[in-house]
């Protein structure tokens, strides 16, 4: 999911669903003399190893341990640094922070098992649930994994996945099977602070396995669809981003009024751009200011898609035109 936020950049994908086969997270018997903790590296090694054969390791960031998680990463972005914070435990909650706040996602009906940093990168939290390891992998582009791993047929298909958003925040279908964030900003544009993207899930043949989300309060619950016929592992990747500078901004009645009135320079917009976007807002202002005009006389809104520096402004009516 890609996003744009007021302030910063900061992405944190959130889900992912894999299921593997129980070959592949095999148990092994335990010499007398065998180092139980050797053991346990080793589980999580083989657990890792089937996440990120789904998953790759190229955009993995580097992580430390830190008191009370197993791996913190602090990446870099366009719009400022992103920090992701991986529970201790399963049953914890991942933290996401940048400048435009932070957000949390947590799996509440996970047990308490303590995560192994393993393989590139990954944290493995084994036997989370009845059947089902979980996994969190820290992204370079300031983002975050977490992944399920079903270990056979008999793991739940559903997985409840709770959201932990700042207050303000509007979940909105986004026409894709996916979801928009937006918040409203002080000047009272709809601004994008994040998004889920449409669920995805293949087998271990790589053929597409039917996923799909839906919002039960404020849970995200994603449901899998296998059957007999199923090669596992089935890895899934629902993602959710925060604070990445695209997306789309939604003005109200009287902000269109504003720029149609007194043009796209006129400062209406300089609260919810970053500093560096600013001088892109102003290269696209006749555009945008003759696109709010149009809005203004159909008595509609202008939204304002913006990605890469460049800004498509367009015409929109319901939901935040008021």
């Amino acid at each position: 999911m890609h996003i744009s936020t007021h302030r910063r950049q900061g992405k944190l994908a959130i889900a992912a669903v894999a299921a593997t086969a129980g070959a592949a997270l095999f148990a092994t018997a335990i010499p007398a003399n065998a180092d139980t903790g050797n053991t346990r590296a080793g589980d999580a090694g083989n657990a890792a190893a089937v996440v990120e054969k789904a998953t790759g390791t190229g955009d993995i960031a580097p992580s430390a341990a830190a008191p009370g998680t197993p791996a913190k990463a602090v990446t870099a972005t366009e719009g400022g640094d992103v920090t992701i914070t991986a529970p201790d435990k399963a049953n914890g909650t991942l933290n996401g922070a940048a400048d435009n706040g932070s957000f949390g996602l947590s799996l509440p009906d996970a047990k308490g098992v303590a995560g192994v940093k393993a393989g590139a990168g990954t944290v493995v939290y084994r036997d989370a649930a009845a059947a089902t390891d979980i996994a969190v992998q820290p992204t370079t582009d300031g983002g975050a994994r977490t992944l399920v791993t079903l270990k056979d047929g008999k793991a739940p298909e559903s997985h409840r996945f709770r959201l932990d958003l700042p207050q303000g925040t509007d979940i909105s279908a986004d026409g894709r099977g996916g979801f928009a964030l937006h918040r409203e900003s002080a000047d009272g544009v709809h601004v994008p602070v994040g998004t889920i993207d449409a669920p995805w899930a293949k087998d271990a043949n790589g053929d597409a396995v039917p996923t799909s989300y839906k919002l039960d309060g404020k849970d995200l619950v994603q449901t899998i669809e296998t059957n007999d016929k199923t090669a596992f592992p089935v890895v899934a990747d629902p993602k959710l981003t925060w604070g990445i500078v695209t997306g789309t901004a939604y003005f109200n009645k009287s902000e269109t009024r504003k720029i149609a009135d007194n043009g796209a320079l006129s400062g209406v917009v300089s609260g919810f751009l970053p500093p560096g976007l600013n001088i892109y807002w102003g290269a696209h202002a006749a555009v945008i200011t003759t696109t709010a005009m149009k809005a203004k006389n159909a008595k509609k809104c202008i939204k304002v898609k913006f990605a890469a520096g460049i800004f498509v402004p367009g015409q929109y009516s319901g939901g935040y035109c008021k």
